[in-house]
């Protein structure tokens, strides 16, 4: 079994977790959105299943379509930072909420020791080397985002 496969299992196996619909309630955000990330190496198939498995599980947990935006296939920087800069401004004015973000693809760091490490988005093997157009560090994400501080945040990354 490859490792995009296990680490695919992983995610299913979260995912399974939250198969349970959630129970109504009075008290529930008054927004929320669903942002998943899919970046797909040539020949890569699994992160499209990751989408899917993730879709799934958010509408059974009582996401609406329209609360779920989608930015999957072989992705550049560019594209990425819209994409997320649309979702900033979609939720600027919220003054509750929640934001689920999912990126399904490879991963990378910057810096040499521990302490300086900044992980990223590797978000395409083609050209190799991967250069600055297909990578975003992690911290680059959440400043583009700027989730408004009321608003609840919850990441899972599968890279």
């Amino acid at each position: 079994m490859g490792r995009a496969a296990r680490w695919s299992i992983v995610a299913l196996a979260v995912f399974s977790a939250l198969l349970t619909p959630a129970p109504p309630s009075e008290s529930a955000p008054p927004h929320r959105l669903a942002v998943l990330i899919a970046s797909a190496w040539k020949g890569d198939t699994s992160v499209h299943a990751d989408v899917m498995a993730t879709y799934q599980v958010l509408r059974r947990r009582g996401f609406a379509p329209e609360e779920i935006m989608a930015l999957s296939g072989p992705l550049t920087r560019s594209a990425v930072l819209a994409f997320l800069q649309d979702i900033h401004r979609r939720m600027a004015a919220w003054d509750a909420g929640e934001v689920w973000l999912s990126y399904s693809g490879h991963g990378f760091y910057e810096g040499k020791a521990a302490a300086d490490a900044r992980p990223g988005l590797l978000l395409t093997g083609e050209p190799l080397p991967p250069g600055p157009e297909q990578q975003v560090l992690w911290d680059e994400v959440f400043a583009v985002l700027r989730v408004p501080a009321a608003v609840q945040l919850t990441v899972l990354p599968d890279s």
